[in-house]
């Protein structure tokens, strides 16, 4: 990022794809029907909702407000695709947020090496650690959980 205003709009990004995804996985933990899977879900909803929070304080603190209308829109968006998907069952909503997570985890990892600011580089950190412990845990939860052969 370079500059305030690029890296309002990259925040405002993190906020309204926050609303997309936390909308989706508030829908599986609902439907989830595997309990380990739902609590691990539940830990990560936690903890991105406290790096929300975190966002909208810097925002605020730039006088930079989220549109209320894209954050409905997005939020709509993932409880409609939360629905439509959680008809495929516990496994698929749970390889849906592995691959979700692992897409995530990559790409907040990617961002740590370029601010230069170090309240975004914290906010990249507990993104990356929040994506990187539901990745892991998730892995090793269907691993753990798959149906054995023979």
């Amino acid at each position: 990022m370079s500059g305030p205003g690029a890296e309002n709009r990259g925040l405002l990004q993190e906020i309204y794809l926050q609303d997309l995804v936390l909308s989706l996985y508030r829908v599986y933990t609902t439907r989830l029907r595997d309990v380990e899977g739902r609590r691990l879900i539940e830990d990560y909803l936690s903890a991105e909702i406290d790096r929300g929070r975190r966002i909208e304080r810097r925002l605020a603190g730039r006088r930079v407000v989220p549109s209320s209308v894209m954050r409905a829109v997005f939020t709509a968006a993932g409880r409609l695709y939360g629905i439509l998907t959680s008809v495929l069952g516990t496994r698929i909503m749970l390889r849906i947020t592995l691959s979700a997570s692992q897409r995530a985890s990559k790409r907040a990892c990617a961002l740590l090496g370029r601010p230069s600011d170090p309240e975004i580089v914290y906010l990249s950190t507990l993104r990356a650690r929040n994506e990187g412990e539901l990745l892991d845990a998730l892995r090793q939860h269907l691993i753990d959980t798959a149906p054995r052969r023979g």
